[in-house]
Formats: structure tokens, C-alpha cells, sequence
């Protein structure tokens, strides 16, 4: 399949389901790139391929996490759909730290955007059904 110009970020996924999940983006002419710690610091943009990113904070705090997290860049709606029905139906288990890659977000560092996923994953668990 030629490639879609999509690119996923992973972090934290390099078991057995990051081999199924790297096959799937193969297959989907999708490129994947796992995420050292050593490129935590980094802005999030530069390391999915967008060129002259330059990080919000370079002061900012990086840490390490052992979570689960991708980040998708390039995908339309439609593609986007596609991916997370196809992860699901090849059985591969949900992934809860995601994101599509924006104007603002390409500007953090992955620390950063980390913190942020968690915090909106917490929001949306915490919140009681009536």
C-alpha cells in the first residue's frame, strides 16, 4: 500500500500488541515511530515529522511515564475511524492516552502532553452517570 503521509507516534507499546499495532500501520501505509525517553524534551510536532517546531516551554518539566500513548498526525476523520475500528477488530487492546496532533500541541513536549491526556482521561472516568 503507499503511504498515506500518517504518522503515529508510540509510546510505551513495544510488547506484543505494539508488534500487532506496527503491522496494522504497515499494512494501513501508515509510518510509526516509537518514542525513546530520550526524546521526551522534545516538541511533539518535530518528533512526527513537522519541520521548525520549537518547544512552548524549554524550561518546561520532563519526566518519565510508563503509560501507553499515541499520537496521530495526518489522519483525516475518515482514516482516523478506519484505524481505531481496524485496532479493534485485529483485537489489538485500546490504547486510553491518545491524540491527534494540533497547532498547539505540536509545541509541547511529550511530558507535557502526557500530563494533559491524563488529566482529561481522569475528567472523563470521574464524571458520574446519572
Amino acid at each position: 500500500m503507499k503511504p498515506s503521509g500518517e504518522t503515529v507516534l508510540l509510546y510505551n507499546i513495544d510488547s506484543e500488541k505494539g508488534r500487532k499495532l506496527r503491522m496494522l500501520m504497515l499494512r494501513m501505509g501508515m509510518r510509526a515511530r516509537v518514542v525513546d525517553k530520550a526524546d521526551y524534551g522534545k516538541p511533539v510536532g518535530l518528533l512526527a515529522g513537522l519541520k521548525d517546531v520549537t518547544v512552548e516551554d524549554p524550561d518546561g518539566e520532563v519526566s518519565d511515564f510508563s503509560e501507553e500513548m499515541m499520537v496521530m498526525r495526518g489522519f483525516t476523520e475518515r482514516r482516523l475511524d478506519l484505524f481505531l475500528q481496524s485496532m479493534r477488530r485485529e483485537g489489538i487492546e485500546r490504547i486510553d492516552y491518545k491524540a491527534i496532533l494540533t497547532p498547539v500541541n505540536s509545541r509541547w513536549n511529550s511530558w507535557q502532553l502526557y500530563q494533559e491526556l491524563k488529566k482529561e482521561h481522569e475528567q472523563m472516568n470521574s464524571r458520574q452517570t446519572p
